[in-house]
């Protein structure tokens, strides 16, 4: 990712990954995996009634992993922020692809990356997997909030100082002729014939 000039809401990803392996360079231990990840059983409750996962359902897991890496990724108890600190994460956008149905019984493997880091904003990317199969894909932007002015806050120190372990850089979502680069803006590939 390139920052523009003059941009000062963005964190150049090559400089979080850069500072990651510098990071890992002076250590004798092997480079944490870039990506975080849950297994979650896929329960008659996700399913409708032809046994598959209702689309809604894979946002509820997608939450339920966000507070996961919160907690054991990022070392913040997601109760804490909300109830004590009064500081939300709300999704503010959400780009998702199913590229094939998950069953009840299923073992999906949750994972994410952090692709972007604003002032007040997080972007990443997201999947599900089930052994070696891709069943979703995603892009999340999610944007740290004060719970009682209902307005964007810079994202706190703490939260902010573990991310650059997640960062990693992802290929281009590229459904139906449409290229989704990591500013999140969709733009045309086929002559703008599907454009937004």
């Amino acid at each position: 990712m390139t920052t523009r000039k003059g941009d000062t809401t963005m964190t150049d990803l090559s400089n979080a990954i850069a500072l990651v392996g510098d990071a890992g360079a002076r250590t004798s231990a092997p480079a944490r995996p870039a990506m975080f990840e849950r297994e979650v059983l896929v329960r008659f409750a996700h399913c409708d009634p032809a046994g598959i996962v209702f689309y809604p359902q894979y946002f509820v897991l997608l939450n339920g992993l966000v507070e996961d890496w919160l907690a054991d990724g990022l070392g913040t108890s997601f109760a804490d922020m909300i109830l004590t600190r009064r500081l939300g994460i709300p999704t503010v956008r959400m780009d998702c692809t199913f590229t094939r149905p998950s069953r009840m019984g299923d073992a999906l493997v949750l994972g994410l990356t952090v692709t972007r880091i604003g002032e007040s904003s997080i972007g990443l990317d997201v999947q599900g997997r089930v052994g070696d199969e891709l069943r979703l894909r995603a892009r999340q932007t999610l944007v740290t909030m004060d719970l009682e002015t209902m307005k964007s806050v810079p994202i706190p120190a703490d939260i902010r100082d573990g991310l650059g372990r997640y960062c990693q850089p992802v290929p281009e979502i590229a459904p139906d002729g449409l290229s989704l680069p990591a500013d999140g803006n969709r733009r045309a590939t086929d002559g703008g014939k599907h454009a937004d």
